[in-house]
């Protein structure tokens, strides 16, 4: 009986000893054939054409790969602590993004990181970030969503992928679609507000309306509507390039009256200080939903070609 279980402890001993050989060997030889592909040469990837190591797909591919996973198996439903890493995770990358110094920067792009940073944030959750973003922060973003003109269009549809700016605006005569904005003021300060879009009913045509959240006296006092306009444009000032405009002027410049709004908005009005004199918004696109812009003043005769107001963003929140 005793020689039977020395037997079998012995033939136990050694199938182990065996699968540590084995496992060993496979970890080298796993371990060897990285090393030899990350050290090789670089090369173009077989299927988007961008550097890449050995035969490894490139950098671009990978992350493409993985979004396409993340976007199949994420769901709206996020824990509370996967939520807070996402937040924590776009807010970190924006708040850093003059401090990043990555080792290939032919392959990193700010502006496309922070997207899909961004975009993997629910929607319902993309306003949490005005909350924790700085008045700093924002006139950041502003500079890095301008590094996107840059970007190839290959890269782009890698991360953007069939995304428009009009899947968050109006598309019917009866829908208004609301955006929820921080503005950084130039002493520091932060203020809230609210900005609506809607269809003009006889021409089709963008427009919108400022709400600001200073409650009814608030909104009885500055009725403030502008027309926007989609599609690429230059603030002649500094030659930046922006993505949406938005108007201000007086009713009768803007074409509206009362029949043309939604329903139980105040009348239009001029424009009152600090929004009197001439005002453009000048925006550009940050993630699906979500916007950076800066307000200009219109220049006074004789004087300057115009100055900045404020900068501001704008998530989609209705």
């Amino acid at each position: 009986m005793r020689s039977a279980c020395c037997s079998r402890l012995l033939s136990s001993r050694i199938f182990a000893t065996r699968m540590v050989k084995k496992l060993a060997a496979y970890q080298w030889s796993l371990g060897t054939r990285l090393l030899c592909a990350y050290t090789a040469e670089k090369s173009a990837c077989r299927r988007c054409g961008f550097a890449s190591r050995g035969v490894l797909p490139s950098r671009r591919c990978r992350q493409k790969t993985l979004v396409k996973a993340s976007s199949r198996y994420s769901s709206p439903e996020l824990s509370g602590n996967e939520l807070q890493r996402r937040l924590t995770k776009a807010v970190g990358l924006i708040s850093t993004a003059d401090l990043l110094a990555p080792f290939d920067r032919s392959t990193y792009s700010a502006p496309l990181v922070i997207w899909q940073a961004i975009a993997d944030v629910p929607s319902a959750h993309r306003s949490k970030l005005l909350g924790r973003l700085t008045s700093r922060d924002i006139q950041r973003l502003w500079g890095i969503a301008g590094q996107r003109y840059n970007e190839s269009k290959q890269q782009l549809q890698l991360t953007v992928g069939s995304y428009s700016i009009y899947d968050d605006l109006p598309s019917d005569l009866d829908q208004v679609t609301v955006f929820t904005g921080k503005a950084a003021v130039p002493l520091g300060g932060i203020f809230g507000f609210q900005k609506a879009f809607f269809l003009h009913p006889e021409t089709d045509e963008l427009y919108g309306r400022v709400r600001l959240q200073k409650g009814p006296l608030g909104s009885a006092l500055y009725p403030l509507y502008y027309k926007a306009s989609v599609g690429p444009a230059i603030i002649a000032a500094t030659d930046e390039l922006t993505d949406v405009q938005l108007q201000y002027n007086s009713p009768e410049n803007l074409c509206l009256q009362p029949q043309h709004l939604p329903k139980n908005w105040p009348r239009p009005r001029e424009p009152l200080y600090p929004f009197s004199g001439g005002l453009v918004d000048y925006c550009r696109l940050v993630a699906p939903g979500v916007l950076v812009g800066v307000g200009w003043k219109a220049a006074r005769p004789g004087k300057d070609v115009g100055r900045r107001f404020l900068y501001f963003m704008l998530v989609r929140t209705e």
